[in-house]
Parts: structure tokens; C-alpha cells; sequence
């Protein structure tokens, strides 16, 4: 192996060379190039089986110019914050390699091969599918644990953020035609007597995804590994909690067109994160009762989607108003 290659696998400044980054990966040994499901220009490299792949994250105009950029470029900034939390070495994020603004190139990372949990919760249909499906649960459980017990500074949580997002999403489905006025105000009604509730249960802002979607977290061999940390901060431990859980929940709903069916899968995620987080029961007993509060926010969240079809849409939108009244019962 000629020393260029090695450069390109171990010296995390290569790419910042004054040099078009795709002539030099070619130039480096390249063998082929594929675009990868998302919403800005990314590719996967491969150079054969001497040298592990690499992804590209591009700008779509330039640095700054859209809010995708603008995300970018907080990405590579969360990149280059992750010691100071203590995830470098961890295995839980890729490895960062480096970026290239003026081509374009904002973020240079290696590939993490493996399925994502998407993959899992499609096949959980039956009992195989399950069984394979808690395990990564339980994975993903004990990654978000090792993010939410990160050194940061401490402070309180507010309940105000989730509930200015809950009427930001009501705004956007009642202008994608999916609410009538009448319905958005029935939900703000049914969701009212959450906001003498969620005070009630403090907690600590903790290092949070804050964007935790079931294509976010891969699994390659033995372990979980979180991608696309552009939302990466400090947050409501529920944001990611309560995120998955609403994730769960759309899977049975729309693939197996059963909301009921998740409430297993769903315990057992919190279990196996309230025994990875060594959480009091104290922790716990605000986790599960503030849950069906952002759990709704999931999926209104999830409703705006439009390659879903309408009338699922209104069902998640009809699941989560459910999910406000009967979770208020139990806080």
C-alpha cells in the first residue's frame, strides 16, 4: 500500500488540502461513488477491500446560504465539540476525517456499515423480527443513555420548548389542509391541562440527538452508532426518549396499521433505558408520565410527511390527540 493511502486512512487534515476532494479521493483509490437516502447531496466512497469507506456531506448553494447548510456547518461544529463530552473513542459517533469548504465538501466521515433501526422495526412484524428488534432496542437504550449522563452544565428544564413546538406543528398541518380549525383547537383543548402537569416533574438538561428518527441510529455489529447529530445539545432527555417511542409507535401503525401492537416494544425500550441509566424511581416515574405529552409531539411530527398517505395522516394525527388524553390520566 503506497503511502497516499495511508494518509487518506489515518491523517483526519487530508482533505483540508488545497485540492478538489473527489479528484483526490479517486486519486487516493476510489473504486466507486453512490448518493445515500437524504436531504442534502451525500455520497459513500468505496476504495475496495484495503481501505474502509468514507461519506461526503455537501452543501446544496454554500455555507450559510439554506438552513440544510446552515445545519452542516453545526454538524461540523458538534464533530469538533464531541471531546469535550467525552463521545470520542466511545464508538458511538463515526470518525470524523476532516471537510473542504471551498468544493463544497462540509463534512468528511467514515462510513459506519450496518443496518438502521427502520430496518428492525419493518421486520418486527412477527416473532423473529421482534426478537431481533430488542436487542438493537436495547442498544439504542444504552446509547442514549451514555449521551444524557455526558458532563454538562447543569440546569433545569423547561416544559415551554415542547409546548411552543407543539402549536408550531399544529400551524403546519392545519396549513397542509390536515386540521380544520375546529380540530386544531380541539387538540390545543386536549392538550391544555398538560401545561399545569409538566411543570410538576423537573429534571436536568442533558446532552441530547434531538433529532432521534429511526434512520438516525445504526448498528453495526455489537453496537449502537448516532448519525446526522446536526441537532446535537443540550435538551429534555425526552426529546429523545419519547422521540424513539413515537417512532415505535408509526412503525406498528403504518406498517402493520396496529398503534396498539407497540406498547411491548416500547416497554421494553424504557426498561432496558432506566436499567442502562441506572435511573431512581423518582427519574423514571417523570419519564413515563410526561412520555404520551412529547410522544404526541412525535407523531404530529411525523404526520407532516407527505410521502405518507392522507388518510394515515389524519389516523396519527387522531393517535396522538389520544395519546394527549389518555397520558394525562396517568400524570
Amino acid at each position: 500500500m503506497g503511502p497516499r493511502r495511508n494518509r487518506l486512512a489515518s491523517d483526519p487534515g487530508w482533505c483540508r488540502v488545497p485540492e478538489r476532494p473527489l479528484e483526490a479521493l479517486f486519486r487516493e483509490g476510489a473504486l466507486a461513488w453512490e448518493r445515500l437516502r437524504s436531504s442534502r447531496p451525500v455520497y459513500r466512497f468505496t476504495f475496495g477491500s484495503r481501505l474502509p469507506a468514507v461519506v461526503g456531506k455537501f452543501f446544496t448553494g454554500g455555507p450559510g446560504f439554506t438552513s440544510v447548510d446552515r445545519g452542516l456547518l453545526k454538524e461540523y461544529r458538534v464533530y469538533r465539540q464531541a471531546p469535550a463530552w467525552g463521545l470520542n473513542g466511545s464508538g458511538c459517533l463515526p470518525r470524523l476525517l476532516g471537510r473542504y469548504l471551498p468544493a463544497g465538501l462540509g463534512l468528511l466521515l467514515e462510513d459506519i456499515p450496518g443496518p438502521d433501526l427502520d430496518r428492525y422495526l419493518a421486520g418486527a412484524a412477527d416473532a423473529h423480527g421482534f426478537r431481533e428488534l430488542c436487542p438493537k432496542l436495547e442498544k439504542l437504550a444504552g446509547l442514549l443513555a451514555f449521551f444524557h449522563s455526558r458532563p454538562v452544565p447543569s440546569k433545569p428544564t423547561s416544559h415551554r420548548p415542547g409546548w411552543r413546538y407543539f402549536h408550531k406543528l399544529l400551524g403546519q398541518l392545519q396549513t397542509a389542509g390536515l386540521l380544520s380549525c375546529e380540530e386544531s383547537e380541539a387538540l390545543k383543548a386536549a392538550a391544555s391541562a398538560w401545561e399545569m402537569v409538566l411543570p410538576q416533574y423537573p429534571d436536568t438538561l442533558v446532552l441530547v440527538h434531538g433529532d432521534a428518527t429511526s434512520t438516525n441510529f445504526l448498528f453495526p455489529e455489537n453496537r449502537a452508532v448516532a448519525i446526522d447529530l446536526e441537532r446535537l445539545g443540550l435538551g429534555d432527555r425526552l426529546l429523545d426518549l419519547s422521540w424513539v417511542a413515537g417512532e415505535i409507535k408509526h412503525a406498528w401503525g403504518w406498517r402493520f396499521h396496529n398503534f396498539a401492537g407497540s406498547e411491548e416494544a416500547i416497554g421494553h425500550f424504557f426498561r432496558a433505558y432506566f436499567e442502562a441509566l441506572e435511573a431512581g424511581a423518582a427519574l423514571a416515574d417523570r419519564i413515563l408520565r410526561l412520555n404520551p405529552f412529547y410522544m404526541a409531539l412525535a407523531e404530529l411530527r411525523i404526520a407532516r410527511n407527505g410521502y405518507l398517505s392522507w388518510e394515515y395522516r389524519r389516523a396519527l394525527i387522531e393517535e396522538a390527540g389520544r395519546c394527549h388524553v389518555g397520558g394525562r390520566r396517568l400524570a
